[in-house]
């Protein structure tokens, strides 16, 4: 499952927009820059929803679904009766030195790749459609202004057309 398809792009694109309007007062409060990164980085710590987004619920099924099996594996070859030599010299824990095997795997290494490329595609794409969307509350403004002084230019001269039609000389 570590290839994402065009559906998965599309779902993802939904589902970081969802996390964004739900945390967007928390980064719009944010003074700089950098404080909305730190806001975005450590949003599991402080945000007692975290779990709950549908984004990251996607992502955990995601992970699962590419790593379930490599987790699988490594814990059971180093769980094994003389595991214990395997794992180290007692500082590693179990989960330690599974975690370390996964990330070293090509499953892993796939999977991370395919997701960089597909968040990627998935940022740009939401950055474009903003982009467009500032243009066409630009355009939209300046079409506004242009008819409101459209308008206003139309009054005063039917205002003067009909107070000058009003005065007929007298030959």
């Amino acid at each position: 499952m570590s290839q994402l398809l065009a559906e998965d792009e599309v779902e993802l694109q939904s589902l970081l927009q969802q996390l964004l309007r739900s945390i967007s007062d928390r980064i719009s409060a944010a003074p700089s820059t950098e404080c909305a990164e730190e806001i975005l980085l450590h949003l599991e710590e402080t945000d007692k929803n975290f779990h709950n987004y549908d984004f990251v619920k996607y992502l955990r099924q995601y992970v699962e679904n590419s790593l379930g099996t490599v987790v699988e594996e490594e814990t059971k070859n180093l769980s094994r009766g003389d595991g214990q030599h395997a794992i180290g010299s007692g500082h590693d824990t179990l989960i330690h030195a599974v975690t370390r095997k996964t990330r070293a795997s090509d499953e892993y290494q796939q999977m991370m790749q395919t997701l960089k490329n597909t968040m990627t595609l998935v940022v740009e794409s939401l950055i474009g459609k903003f982009e467009e969307d500032q243009m066409r509350k630009e355009e939209m403004h300046r079409d506004k202004q242009s008819s409101q002084s459209n308008s206003q230019y139309n009054d005063n001269c039917s205002d003067s057309d009909s107070s000058f039609n009003q005065v007929r000389p007298a030959f």
